[in-house]
């Protein structure tokens, strides 16, 4: 895992010009447990692939996350770049603008996998996420 996250970490900062912090604290538990974790007392059938906790630096993967599936590296790869901003104290308007590079980026390292379609491998599209990217009442 750690030559993984070193791989992605170097990636990261090459596109972005940002300094490649230390690893991240990695734990595994269950998407309900990230739920909570999360603050959702329930998770409503959504499957929690990730969090990213900007207070410690942590990183929650599931407990069934494999290392040979690409969409759950890619999604590993964008938790890295959540830690990627707090090492290197980025500044935006909202908690919700952090998530446009880190999609941008993940979406980006899936075309250069070779994914024709990588919203669709993801399970989302730009739409979504403009949604979640986008400042609303100081949120």
């Amino acid at each position: 895992m750690n030559v993984l996250i070193a791989a992605y970490i170097a990636w990261i900062v090459a596109q972005t010009g940002l300094s490649a912090p230390n690893h991240p604290p990695i734990h595994f538990m269950t998407p309900t447990e990230m739920a909570l974790r999360y603050g959702w007392a329930e998770n409503g059938g959504l499957e929690l692939q990730a969090l990213y906790n900007p207070t410690d630096g942590s990183i929650y993967l599931p407990q069934q996350w494999a290392p040979d599936d690409l969409r759950q590296k890619s999604t590993l790869l964008h938790e890295l770049v959540h830690h990627v901003q707090r090492s290197n104290n980025v500044e935006l308007p909202c908690v919700a603008a952090y998530e446009r590079q880190a999609y941008d980026l993940q979406v980006k390292w899936l075309r250069e996998q070779g994914v024709d379609d990588p919203y669709d491998l993801i399970k989302t599209n730009e739409l979504s996420i403009y949604m979640l990217s986008t400042c609303r009442d100081g949120s």
